[in-house]
């Protein structure tokens, strides 16, 4: 790992020395001059080009880069030390030290805070099950193979054998302390979706919802004035624990779940502007 020992307050105030060397150098220049010293050009020269590295330095400091501003020594060499048809004198070196203070501004302005990159919501979903791993631990992996079913057949539109999964997998819980009644909500939204599928209704009012206390354990946590479908919401919540605890807990389910990953993706997609604003 590397180790920047800069102080953040030195670092900070370096574009300043750009337009100090760079118009110290002119200055410089101009008094020799008026001095009658014949080489005084170099004076100015030599402000722009150091200038032009400490720009560079400045450039390569920052999270984000700046293309335009780690090229301004080349630049520099290019205009004032190889030979060309190009002027270096005093009006050259103003308006060249004018431009690298410009970028050096700029280069301060909008290079300074690393670019915020969004989340996948593959991303997201990786780091949820890391986060409910505490809660995973008791499960075994009986039951998370019965959960990882009762999740498959749901997917491959089979309701009634995943309500009797999903029967399986609740008997299973009274086996499993500390109980988790979390799961224990989950299995029961989908049975009664499950349910309602086979049965060809729609339901509503849905009888059995998560509580506060699930909140922690939930893969889209909202705040209320963005639900708009509370019922869609723990339905979607619940495919995406259930997803989960089988993936994290039946070993034999494993592969069969990673290719259907993408169902779940497709269920946090749905709600990414929320979970991403």
């Amino acid at each position: 790992m590397k180790t920047n020992t800069t102080p953040p307050g030195s670092r900070s105030r370096l574009w300043m020395a750009v337009p100090a060397i760079a118009f110290g150098g002119i200055g410089i220049e101009l008094l020799l001059m008026s001095a009658g010293f014949p080489y005084a050009a170099l004076a100015g020269i030599a402000g722009c080009v150091i200038a032009s590295f400490i720009l560079f330095y400045q450039a390569y400091l920052k999270p984000r880069r700046d293309i335009v501003s780690l090229f301004v020594p080349l630049y520099a060499v290019l205009i004032f030390i190889v030979p060309n048809d190009i002027s270096s004198g005093v009006i050259v070196q103003a308006f060249y030290a004018a431009t690298i203070t410009l970028l050096a501004v700029r280069l301060e302005k909008l290079f300074n805070a690393p670019k915020q990159e969004k989340k996948t919501m593959k991303q997201m979903l990786n780091e949820y099950i890391a986060r409910i791993e505490p809660f995973l631990a008791p499960i075994d992996e009986e039951t998370g193979h019965l959960v990882a079913q009762a999740l498959l057949t749901y997917k491959f539109e089979l309701y009634g054998n995943a309500a009797g999964k999903i029967a399986e997998a609740l008997a299973r819980l009274d086996t499993i302390a500390p109980h988790p009644g979390t799961l224990e909500r989950a299995l029961l939204i989908l049975r009664e979706r499950a349910g309602g599928f086979a049965e060809s209704r729609v339901i509503t009012s849905p009888e059995h919802t998560f509580m506060k206390e699930d909140y922690d354990a939930l893969a889209i946590r909202l705040r209320p004035d963005q639900i708009e479908s509370p019922a869609a919401l723990d339905l979607d919540n619940a495919l995406i624990l259930l997803y989960a605890v089988g993936i994290e807990t039946s070993p034999d389910d494993e592969q069969a779940l990673e290719e259907h990953q993408r169902f779940v993706i497709q269920v946090l997609e749905s709600y990414k502007d929320k979970l991403t604003a």
